[in-house]
């Protein structure tokens, strides 16, 4: 997942350099605080959702850090693939596009999902917001169209652990267990 590899390369601090330039950036661009990355987990729901709405929110500072040139300078954006293949993303339109989509799509349900987990009656909001959910993906369905919007994406090689990290294991033993449990 690309957001995965955004947060791997710029949020998690692994590579030092890429880090102190991205929050650098990052604080040059929100007015004197630093707001880095978050990371999705996979046992919340919603947490993809905000690591990706905080990805389209420091856009700029993330494009301003891979065209610096201290960045470029950096002997682990030459070597490293995991970098490369972050930094293709990022200059690529039809990601941040698909991202808007996404996010424009689901953002009435997430909070409903913030409203469901509160302590406070809110039937009312919960209809309201799937109302608005609905309307969404109605005013939206003729840009939704993903196989012309993705087309432009591939599988990259050498990303299966970004794929095992968000999703878990591959589900090749999954489906020897059920078998084995129909028997």
């Amino acid at each position: 997942m690309k957001v995965c590899r955004l947060y791997n390369v710029f949020g998690s601090g692994s590579s030092h350099g890429i880090y102190a330039l991205f929050i650098a950036a990052a604080t040059k661009a929100n007015g004197g605080r630093p707001i880095g990355l978050l990371r999705g987990a996979s046992t919340r729901f919603g947490t993809m959702f905000y690591a990706m709405h905080r990805v389209v929110r420091l856009k700029s500072a993330l494009l301003a850090t891979i065209h610096d040139n201290n960045f470029t300078s950096l002997d682990i954006v030459r070597k490293n693939d995991r970098v490369r293949l972050a930094v293709m993303d990022l200059k690529n339109e039809a990601f941040w596009q698909a991202m808007y989509l996404v996010l424009r799509n689901n953002f009435p349900a997430l909070r409903a999902l913030r409203y469901c987990e509160a302590n406070v009656p809110s039937m009312d909001k919960l209809y309201y917001l799937s109302h608005r959910a609905i309307k969404s993906l109605e005013m939206t369905s003729e840009d939704l169209n993903f196989e012309s919007l993705l087309s432009t994406f591939k599988d990259d090689e050498g990303v299966g652990f970004e794929n095992q990290e968000v999703f878990g294991s591959s589900g090749e033993n999954e489906d020897e267990g059920t078998a084995a449990d129909s028997e």
